[in-house]
């Protein structure tokens, strides 16, 4: 699956970090349960979500900067 993002050119500068904590929030306010609690033999599946939001945070970091 392949997910492809669109980030505002208009961002002000020193904005990063704002906005890097808006994309976290919205993720975290789609979670059905706590977020310390992962239901059992779930643990691949949220290591793997580990692994793609790194990868988000490496592509969101090139074009934003703190």
């Amino acid at each position: 699956m392949k997910v492809e993002l669109t980030i505002p050119d208009e961002l002000p500068h020193g904005h990063g970090a704002s906005f890097k904590k808006g994309i976290a929030e919205a993720l975290l306010e789609s979670a059905r349960s706590e977020l310390s609690h992962t239901p059992e033999g779930h643990i691949e599946s949220r290591k793997k979500g580990l692994v793609v939001g790194e990868e988000i945070v490496k592509l969101v970091s090139k074009i934003v900067k703190p």
